[in-house]
């Protein structure tokens, strides 16, 4: 996978160097800093500072297709294993006329991501390809359809390293002419490397073709209008259901914010949002979400021991408040400054004591578009 990305990178550079001088080109920068009161979003409650830094490059050689490329890396102050690398580079193809009422866009994505040593085990390289469709029936009506496939592949680990089918169908459309209404199906097949327990009910390390697989079904309905020509409102409700193969689902870790099964919950979700643009070219949006998680059961190994011991399905109740604010800033020519300020604060109560906590982040950015 690594060489993947290196190819995908120098294709990149070689298409922006030889490719149609005359095709359009937007190119951004994007250096931060900020701090997170809760590092490691659990109990321990550990701080720290980090800044930033991202380039970011979308190249259109045609109307119907744009290639990118981007990279970041995340420098913290104190847990210094915990700055990482990251870096994409992906292909668009949108082979339908912009007049047709039917839509088609072919997609390809690489992905990386790697971390200090204390933290190398989630090191990871991704591939994903996918198609999305829509038609539009009238004015008011859009249907749409999309499938992908995607594969994470976690280098210095036997166990996380997934691979996932996933498909949604949906419709969107506009009542009383300013609400709009849409509604989300979503279905995705996840297959993981991870341990099991055999015959004799020993911890053993399954390969990939022998993964635990697990089906998750969900749906979202969505509601916009706007509340006066300045102001926006965004209301979303969403259900999913997990489907695991078998009664005992083994892992190798706890389910924190980094490891391969966070997404591994079922549970309901409801989120609020209001965008508005003041004068002088502000924009603030404020945001508040609610989460009901209940994820897998986790079977662990006692370290030093064979002994093995069940971990209760962990349930989590999450609340999250943020805040943004914006302005972009023309310079000349078609250049662009945007400085903005994020506050955020999110609560969980988990029945897994470890995963209670608080934790508040605020953080400066200054993006330049080029």
């Amino acid at each position: 996978m690594q060489r993947q990305v290196k190819t995908a990178a120098l294709i990149l550079i070689s298409i922006l160097i030889f490719g149609d001088l005359e095709a359009e080109t937007i190119t951004e920068a994007t250096i931060g800093s900020g701090i997170q009161s809760n590092l490691f979003e659990d109990s321990t409650a550990i701080g720290d500072r980090y800044a930033s830094f991202a380039m970011g490059i979308k190249y259109y050689p045609s109307a119907s297709v744009q290639i990118s490329g981007s990279a970041r890396y995340n420098a913290f102050s104190e847990y210094r294993d915990m700055s990482n690398t990251a870096g994409q580079a992906s292909l668009i193809i949108i082979p339908t006329p912009e007049s047709s009422p039917f839509t088609a866009a072919l997609w390809g994505n690489l992905s990386a991501r790697k971390f200090g040593t204390l933290f190398e085990i989630y090191d990871r390289r991704g591939a994903a390809a996918g198609t999305d469709i829509g038609l539009y029936l009238g004015n008011t009506i859009r249907l749409s359809a999309s499938a992908s496939y995607s594969n994470d592949d976690y280098v210095n680990s036997e166990n996380g390293s997934n691979q996932s089918v996933d498909l949604s169908a949906g419709i969107n459309t506009s009542i009383a002419g300013s609400n709009a209404v849409a509604v989300r199906l979503d279905y995705s097949h996840r297959s993981f490397a991870q341990p099991s327990t055999n015959q004799d009910g020993n911890a053993s390390s399954l390969s990939k073709s022998e993964s635990e697989t697990f089906d998750v079904t969900g749906i979202m309905v969505r509601y916009s209008r706007p509340l006066d020509r300045r102001t926006g409102l965004n209301l979303s409700a969403g259900y999913r259901q997990l489907h695991v193969d078998n009664e005992l689902t083994v892992m190798g870790y706890s389910i924190d914010y980094l490891s391969p099964w966070a997404e591994l919950w079922e549970g309901k979700s409801v989120s609020v949002s209001f965008k508005r643009y003041f004068p002088y070219q502000f924009i603030t949006e404020f945001s508040a979400g609610y989460y009901g998680k209940n994820f897998v059961d986790v079977l662990e190994t006692n370290d030093g021991t064979d002994e093995e011991y069940l971990q209760d399905a962990r349930q989590d109740k999450l609340t999250t408040l943020s805040f943004n604010i914006s302005r972009p800033i023309s310079l000349q020519g078609s250049r662009l400054i945007t400085p903005s300020l994020f506050l955020g604060y999110r609560n969980n109560r988990s029945s897994a004591d470890l995963f209670s906590y608080d934790d508040f982040s605020a953080a400066l950015s200054m993006k330049i578009s080029l």
